[in-house]
């Protein structure tokens, strides 16, 4: 964390994540063939990437997985293309919550894990983390499983076809005949209001104090909406917390709009869950934040990046 004008602090990109140094595209594009062939070729001899077109975005994140973390991942046709600077920042924080804890063996739910799987799969390679991939889309579950076997970690992610897409964790608990207890869950929750009559028109953010995204638009309605947009998804997840607080340790999730954080805040204020964190996630010109709270005695850690 740096400080501002003004004394006030400001959250930078999280200081373990190895892409606070830019890569070095024109390497990497003479390395892999498919990023190269997304890259166009500037007259001093750089290579220069296209974030506003979703082809050369998918090529960006398969190289860089495969570069950084010895991954191979794949897409659905349509489906969301994690950006890794953000999935790892949020990995990171975790860790950073984890770390008190002192535990040998983790384990860690990801809420309707894409058809990347990119966090689950993170958390499995980078840490040895065990993780239990939550889906709901047929599509989605395919590619994650196959993203899960090319990769070899079957021992360490599960993934689940959730049949009930309007609870959390009850479908899976109630099968579940090991009554495993998990350390955290995460969650980056579908952004738009579904009932909104143009769910992607901007309603949320002021288009005069915001810049248009720097990123081409990725993923397909299921996963970009939701009845209620993210408030509403994290409100569940707040009363199906309360429901398993024996069987979850810290509850984590993403928000995309800073108002919506203090409605999350009061939420939880409203139910007297009173142990809760937030931090923010800053890679490049985008920001995210997250909130983090458990029903557990000690105070959870407060994020200093």
């Amino acid at each position: 964390m740096v400080k501002t004008k003004g004394n006030k602090k400001k959250f930078g990109m999280h200081p373990r994540n190895v892409l606070r140094t830019q890569p070095d595209y024109t390497k990497l594009a003479i390395k892999y063939k498919d990023f190269r062939e997304q890259c166009q070729l500037e007259l001093n001899g750089k290579v220069s990437v296209n974030f506003r077109n979703e082809k050369t975005l998918r090529e960006l994140t398969k190289m860089l997985l495969k570069e950084y973390y010895d991954l191979d991942v794949d897409f659905a046709p349509g489906s969301l293309v994690p950006t890794l600077a953000l999935r790892l920042n949020y990995i990171l924080w975790l860790e950073d919550l984890m770390e008190p804890l002192n535990l040998q063996d983790i384990r860690g739910i990801d809420i309707g894990c894409g058809s990347s799987c990119i966090y689950s799969l993170l958390g499995a390679k980078k840490n040895g983390w065990h993780m239990l991939a939550l889906e709901s889309k047929l599509q989605n579950i395919e590619y994650a499983i196959e993203n899960v076997k090319k990769n070899h970690l079957e021992s360490l992610v599960e993934v689940y076809a959730q049949p009930d897409k309007t609870n959390i964790f009850k479908s899976y608990f109630e099968q579940d005949q090991q009554k495993l207890q998990y350390q955290f869950c995460l969650c980056n929750p579908p952004f738009f209001d579904s009932n909104l009559p143009n769910p992607f028109g901007g309603n949320t953010r002021n288009p005069e104090r915001r810049p248009a995204p720097n990123n081409a638009r990725t993923g397909s309605q299921e996963e970009l909406t939701c009845v209620g947009g993210e408030v509403q998804f994290v409100q569940r997840i707040i009363d199906e917390s309360l429901e398993n607080k024996e069987r979850v340790r810290i509850f984590t999730t993403m928000l995309g709009v800073k108002a919506n954080v203090p409605r999350i805040l009061d939420y939880l204020q409203k139910l007297q869950v009173a142990n809760v964190t937030t931090t923010e996630f800053h890679q490049g010109h985008t920001t995210r934040w997250a909130v983090a709270w458990s029903f557990h005695a000690e105070p959870l850690r407060q994020a200093t990046s």
